[in-house]
């Protein structure tokens, strides 16, 4: 199979991914054939400062000088649904799950900074309940990697992992045994149609309550990265730090749903000391007694 490179010179518009991620039928994944080799590039990319400002306000960050360390992601997100929803992606977008991130933040980015954003389509991992691929982002300022993150996500399904499961696993966090409460919110019923056009992410499991229980949820759910980007926050509240505004590492794994109209408490190790340069924290749902969200920030 060829490679397919994909190239931008402004905001990548998602009207005709979305479209092709409803209507485009797929050939499924066959761990033989592997994953098609997708790229894609961005140059000169900027943040749009009124998208930035509608995104702070949303998430209770406060707008500052440098980019909120998860926004790269956001901005990337285009890019990411064009490759995810290519005629040759075997596996459509709405049958996947998004597992787990590491996000290296190498360099805080000026706002009005302008950059080049790269993405690209990486391996694949057999596991006994389905298959894990993985994609990598980097944000490069006069060819200088400033930002980096590799996305992880899931296909439910029997590709042969089950009878032999391929060696290699993707990273885990600790569990957290005995927690403290640092902070909780409510997540609005408009937080799923903001996010997203803040976003550009129209997943219907975002957008409406009625098409998210098609998918089997009980209502429609929060985006995990809008959640994320509040925890981290959250978190650096609470604990007094500013980890995110320098050099840091982010790892999450998005392990259920927060819907909208609920609660999302945040919970932290209750040895934990304020000021430290390492945080690890849950998120929950609810009265949902099991985390939506389990993730991390460090320094790095």
């Amino acid at each position: 199979m060829s490679v397919i490179n994909l190239e931008f010179h402004q905001t990548p518009g998602i009207a005709s991914a979305m479209a092709k991620a409803l209507l485009l039928r797929r050939k499924g994944f066959k761990a033989e054939v592997g994953m098609p080799e997708i790229n894609a590039s961005w140059f000169g990319a900027q943040a749009d400062q009124g998208a930035l400002k509608d995104y702070c306000e949303t998430l209770d960050i406060e707008f500052g000088t440098t980019l909120p360390v998860l926004y790269p992601h956001v901005m990337a997100g285009g890019m990411h649904m064009h490759m995810l929803t290519h005629k040759v992606f075997p596996i459509g977008l709405l049958g996947a799950v998004h597992l787990k991130n590491t996000i290296t933040q190498h360099k805080a980015i000026a706002i009005g900074q302008k950059m080049d954003i790269y993405a690209q389509m990486g391996g694949f991992r057999l596991t006994a309940k389905g298959v894990e691929f993985d994609f990598t982002t980097q944000v490069k300022i006069a060819d200088e990697v400033v930002w980096e993150e590799l996305s992880i996500y899931f296909m439910a399904g029997r590709f042969g992992g089950k009878e032999n499961p391929s060696t290699e696993t993707s990273f885990e966090l600790a569990s957290l045994d005995s927690m403290s409460d640092i902070a909780s919110w409510s997540v609005p019923k408009n937080r799923g149609k903001k996010y997203a056009s803040i976003s550009g992410d129209y997943n219907p499991i975002h957008t409406s309550k009625y098409l998210a229980k098609l998918f089997g949820f009980k209502r429609d759910i929060a985006h995990g990265f809008g959640i994320l980007a509040q925890a981290v926050n959250q978190s650096e509240l609470a604990n007094k730090t500013q980890i995110s505004a320098g050099k840091c590492q982010v790892d999450v794994i998005f392990k259920g749903p927060l819907y909208l109209e609920n609660d999302a408490s945040l919970k932290q190790a209750a040895d934990s000391e304020t000021g430290t340069q390492s945080q690890r924290f849950d998120l929950f749902s609810g009265s949902n007694p099991k985390p939506s969200i389990c993730a991390s920030i460090k320094a790095a």
